[in-house]
């Protein structure tokens, strides 16, 4: 009788301890990455789970899968790997680009490289994606570019490194993710960037000149866009940053209306005097028409360079200029601080100012935040000279 009673009891003091490691079992298996119970959240109850992980028996069942565990079952593994590559944003070989975006199009192409307008699957938004050859110095540019949060400058949000370009089909007129190019001494810069309308500054002026808009209504049309285009210069001089290229078809329209102030490929530090910059800053760096004679004639310079651009934009934005022949000579002109005598009679104000953007010493010439304050009270001096216009009688 004894006998039977000692084993009863064994064997119900087993079957205590196989419940205890059954529930302990159970609540192992509760805990994942999608869903943690809220009683697991505290530390008390993590380090309470940790003490009863280490105090379990080890077992063999295929069917628990411990979270310290360095060997999981050859098939989940097996069925993890495949559902992984089924995965077009997780495949090892595939580019981000294609993975992350989509409605790929191209906007633009030249020697830069490219220029595509792309749908953020994640975001639902469309981007511009910029594609150029991956350099060093062009890493640090767009790093420092990434500190700039301007209304009157496209936003870049992002940035990657490829070994492959993404091309597009030029006879299709179509994109295709096969057409990637790969070459393991070349490197790839991809920067995101934020999409504005396809119309540049260049379209604008071009409209105008074709029209026949009163220069007094073009001279108030004019003046919100340089007003805008002055206020990102000022901010990217802010940052200690020279642009180099300003020029018409690098200003464009964000689709909130504002004017944008875009590639900045030709970007560089100011304060950056290590060997490499200054020989740079010695060669002739920018679009020829619009750089100052300084970077012309291969000096050294400093962000002046972009307040002699800005006002040769100032002069193209006010004035009717042909496309042909008689554009370049009125533009050399101006670069000599010569402009139209009709012009100074038409515009009287923004002639002063524009000369000051063009004098030949850069010093002479003013500072876009001194700038900026002259375009502000320029409202105001206009119209005191047009009220005596406005009240004479017949």
């Amino acid at each position: 009788m004894e006998a039977k009673q000692s084993a009863a009891q064994l064997a119900w003091s087993a079957l205590q301890e196989q419940s205890d490691w059954d529930s302990k079992v159970s609540l192992r298996s509760a805990v994942s990455v999608d869903s943690v119970p809220t009683q697991l959240s505290t530390p008390s109850s993590l380090e309470s789970l940790e003490a009863s992980s280490q105090s379990m028996p080890t077992g063999t069942s295929d069917s628990v899968v411990f979270t310290d565990s360095s060997n999981p079952s050859k098939e989940k593994d097996a069925d993890t790997n495949k559902n992984m590559e089924n995965r077009p944003t997780e495949t090892r070989n595939q580019s981000r680009f294609t993975s992350d975006f989509d409605s790929i199009e191209c906007l633009a192409k030249g020697g830069f490289g490219h220029v595509y307008k792309a749908r953020d699957k994640l975001m639902d938004k469309f981007y511009a994606v910029k594609i150029v050859r991956s350099k060093e110095k062009a890493l640090r540019e767009v790093g420092a570019l990434e500190e700039i949060l301007h209304c009157n400058i496209v936003r870049y949000y992002t940035c990657w490194v490829e070994d492959s370009e993404y091309q597009w089909d030029i006879t299709t007129d179509s994109y295709s993710t096969s057409q990637s190019t790969s070459n393991s001494s070349r490197k790839y810069l991809y920067i995101k960037m934020e999409l504005c309308e396809s119309k540049t500054l260049k379209d604008w002026i071009n409209e105008k000149n074709k029209g026949t808009l009163q220069e007094s209504e073009r001279g108030k049309e004019s003046l919100p866009i340089v007003q805008q285009i002055v206020s990102g210069v000022e901010c990217i001089h802010s940052h200690k940053l020279i642009h180099r290229d300003l020029k018409p078809p690098n200003i464009m329209f964000g689709r909130d209306g504002k004017v944008k102030i875009g590639d900045f490929g030709l970007v560089t530090a100011e304060a950056d005097d290590d060997a490499e910059n200054q020989t740079e800053r010695t060669n002739k760096t920018g679009t020829k028409s619009y750089m100052a004679p300084e970077q012309r004639s291969k000096k050294m310079y400093d962000r002046k360079v972009d307040i002699f651009a800005l006002g040769l934009i100032y002069f193209e934005l006010l004035w009717n200029l042909s496309t042909g022949h008689e554009r370049g000579v009125i533009l050399n002109n101006a670069r000599r601080q010569t402009l139209p005598e009709e012009f100074s009679l038409k515009f009287p104000e923004e002639n002063q100012i524009i000369m000051s953007m063009l004098c030949e010493k850069p010093e002479d010439r003013p500072e876009a935040s001194t700038l900026k304050a002259e375009l502000e009270k320029l409202p105001q001096t206009l119209n005191a000279q047009n009220m005596p216009q406005e009240n004479v009688t017949v």
